[in-house]
């Protein structure tokens, strides 16, 4: 069985509250650059040489000594990310800090790094949940797509081992041209190990990590194919018969996979304001200290909360948050509901937020038909099966 991720409605309660106040009730901590892979598509990798001739990374006391500011004005959820968080040198001193702190922890990572020590450490400050990213469902797709022939292996014997210890785990799925033959493999491998499970099929351009690259990925689709690959990810998780039904009933919607709007009801102005929780109640801080709305976006007029302080980084958020307005054509689009265009979305494609980013939007209108074809393609496949 597959189980796909739904908020409690705790949380969605929280974080609604938190952003009519505009409090930081959930930031990131982007702890590094650095991976152990080098993923085709990735927004922000580099190697350890790279990071060490832009900066140095930031020690735990300076992540601590900001959490510790934070908390004194609301914050609650923390999500270390990276970069691979665990080639932080003090990964563990900012891991047991925050989980002193009282912080509700989530940990981004690809898993190739735990094993039964780490695991055994994690039982003692285990954050409430664990966030795995699954590349394929063989080292040979992970050597292809990621750089590295063992990943599978190492991936998926972390996943088992966190289990084991009694910890949540969410498997991502980021489908490229590189792993999308491992598509119905690897959601029947998590289908197998009962995991909670989210999947896309959209790349964004890394714009961090390349500033020239504006618009393109070299490892995604085409937006034809990656509304064809969207619209299989969704066949696999609601189950074939409830994407027959929804396909049948034009319920296209109704299959996005991208987070519910979240934009306040009484802004306005003449494009529609930023839809997710970025500079209402959640923000992202890099592994420079800039606070920004999100890790996709290009930092650079971000304020650094490690030089100003967490509340001056973050007013500085809520600012340009404010000041967003994406295109004025996106908000009267009858597929604004199955696009869910978001802020960072338009800026990588884009490079401002005024543009309709076209790669989505040619998403978008391609997926009724390429639902369609999956539709067709089950049926098919169900005919010459005598099912």
């Amino acid at each position: 069985m597959i189980q796909i991720p739904v908020e409690p409605q705790l949380t969605e309660y929280l974080h609604r509250k938190a952003a009519r106040a505009r409090t930081p009730l959930s930031v990131s901590f982007e702890l590094t650059p650095v991976c152990n892979m080098a993923c085709r598509m990735c927004y922000v990798r580099m190697d350890r040489k790279t990071q060490e001739s832009m900066a140095p990374l930031a020690p735990a006391s300076q992540w601590l000594e900001l959490a510790g500011q934070a908390r004194e004005h609301g914050l609650l959820y923390v999500l270390l990310t990276g970069g691979e968080p665990f080639t932080h040198p003090e990964f563990r001193q900012i891991l047991e800090g925050l989980h002193r702190m009282g912080f509700i922890l989530t940990v981004n990572t690809n898993g190739t790094l735990i094993d039964e020590e780490t695991v055994e450490w994690l039982k003692r400050t285990p954050p409430s949940r664990f966030n795995v990213t699954l590349y394929g469902a063989s080292d040979e797709t992970y050597g292809r797509l990621c750089g590295k022939p063992d990943g599978f292996t190492w991936a998926t014997r972390a996943i088992r081992l966190l289990r084991e210890a009694g910890m949540t785990v969410k498997v991502n799925i980021s489908l490229t041209p590189y792993n999308a033959g491992d598509l119905e493999a690897m959601f029947r491998w998590c289908r197998e190990n009962g995991l909670i499970i989210q999947a896309t099929s959209y790349m964004f351009p890394p714009l961090r990590r390349d500033g020239a690259s504006t618009g393109r990925n070299e490892g995604r689709f085409t937006p034809e194919e990656a509304a064809y690959w969207s619209a299989k990810i969704e066949s696999q998780l609601n189950g074939e018969e409830a994407f027959l039904k929804r396909v049948e009933e034009q319920d296209l919607a109704a299959l996005s996979t991208e987070p519910e709007e979240f934009c306040l009801p009484e802004e306005s102005g003449e494009g529609d304001c930023i839809r997710c929780r970025a500079g209402r109640c959640t923000a992202w801080v890099t592994w420079r200290g800039q606070m920004n709305l999100c890790g996709m976006i290009p930092p650079e007029k971000a304020v650094n909360a490690f030089k100003e302080g967490y509340m001056a980084a973050w007013k500085a958020v809520v600012a340009q948050a404010d000041a967003v307005r994406l295109p004025a054509a996106c908000r009267e689009c009858a597929l604004r509901d199955t696009c869910r265009e978001c802020a960072a979305m338009v800026y990588t494609e884009t490079g401002g937020y005024e543009q309709v980013p076209e790669y989505r939007c040619r998403m978008a209108h391609a997926y009724a038909g390429q639902a369609a074809r999956v539709a067709e393609e089950i049926r098919k496949a169900r005919s010459e099966n005598g099912v």
